[in-house]
């Protein structure tokens, strides 16, 4: 069995991931709110808020660094990390929540069925707003191991 310490991920890459994180949440959050609950009536129907655009172009952004991020799990984390089997499912969970976003953000940016679009938006932020749970599910049994593990050699 591997040890907690073994996948454990330098600060600095926690961060990236944290805040990319961070950023892709609240940026799919906010154009979210603003999508369904921030228009306004203009001057020829109903008009989206400004800030919309903006909010995707920072969500767009936001993912450049969380894909960095991800690309350098698969080279340490996982590897070493895999051996922990109790952080298998959780980090299975994780790892098919994220590739899900992936794939339906790509699809979302490059298909242009109105039908499949639609369905593909309500996965992803179905899944967007629910990952914050999974990856606290991820790190609080990760961050108990490690305790364990060290409690355990003291």
């Amino acid at each position: 069995m591997a040890s907690a310490a073994e996948g454990r991920l330098p600060r600095w890459h926690v961060r990236l991931l944290v805040t990319s994180g961070l950023a892709l949440w609240l940026s799919g959050g906010g154009w979210l709110l603003l999508h369904y609950f921030g228009q306004r009536q203009g001057e020829f129907g109903l008009e989206r808020s400004p800030l919309e655009p903006w909010l995707m172009r920072l969500h767009g952004f936001a993912l450049l660094a969380l894909l960095l991020g991800l690309g350098g799990l698969f080279v340490a984390h996982i590897p070493r990390g895999w051996g922990n089997q109790g952080q298998r499912l959780p980090g299975l969970a994780l790892s098919a929540m994220l590739a899900l976003l992936v794939v339906s953000g790509y699809l979302l940016y490059y298909i242009g069925a109105d039908d499949v679009r639609s369905a593909t938006s309500i996965v992803h932020w179905a899944v967007g707003l629910a990952l914050p749970l999974i990856f606290v599910w991820h790190a609080v049994k990760g961050l108990r191991s490690a305790a364990r593990e060290r409690s355990r050699l003291e």
